[in-house]
């Protein structure tokens, strides 16, 4: 399978959110997700990737040595970055959306939302690096996620 015509940026962002969103315990289980994707990855690209990233291995309440992204390679945080900048991924299920963060921007993240007075959000509750979104109705998350996604100005990462 032929790689798909995908940037060095792009293929860096996609390997990230892979390993915020799933518990990896060695390479070749990523490099099928991200084949999947975008066609071929070799071993050695996906190395360079972790590399990159500053991936680690921490170790799970499973007792199992996943890859993280090192809380120093998130993004930079200066004066000039907007709020909007310290998103990461905004994601969701049937029931609610998940807005993944840099660490230390999911309470500031929640409150941006909460100063809104959305008519479509029932509650926001704020992590350190997470913020989680009860929709008022759950035949409505998928756009509630798509309106977040546009108004933090997130690009659709799938």
């Amino acid at each position: 399978m032929e790689r798909k015509n995908v940037t060095e940026k792009g293929l860096v962002t996609l390997c990230q959110q892979l390993i915020i969103r799933g518990a990896y315990t060695h390479q070749t289980a990523l490099q099928q997700d991200l084949e999947k994707i975008v066609g071929r990855v070799s071993l050695a690209t996906i190395s360079r990737l972790l590399k990159q990233l500053g991936v680690t291995k921490i170790q799970n309440a499973r007792g199992q040595r996943i890859y993280a992204i090192d809380g120093l390679q998130q993004p930079k945080v200066t004066p000039q970055h907007p709020l909007a900048e310290m998103v990461i991924d905004i994601v969701n299920s049937e029931s609610f959306v998940l807005i993944h963060t840099a660490p230390g921007y999911g309470q500031a993240i929640a409150r941006l939302i909460d100063c809104q007075h959305a008519d479509d959000v029932l509650g926001v509750v704020a992590g350190n690096d997470n913020v989680w979104i009860a929709p008022k109705d759950c035949q409505s998350t998928t756009q509630l996620c798509h309106g977040l996604r546009a108004w933090l100005l997130v690009s659709s990462k799938k």
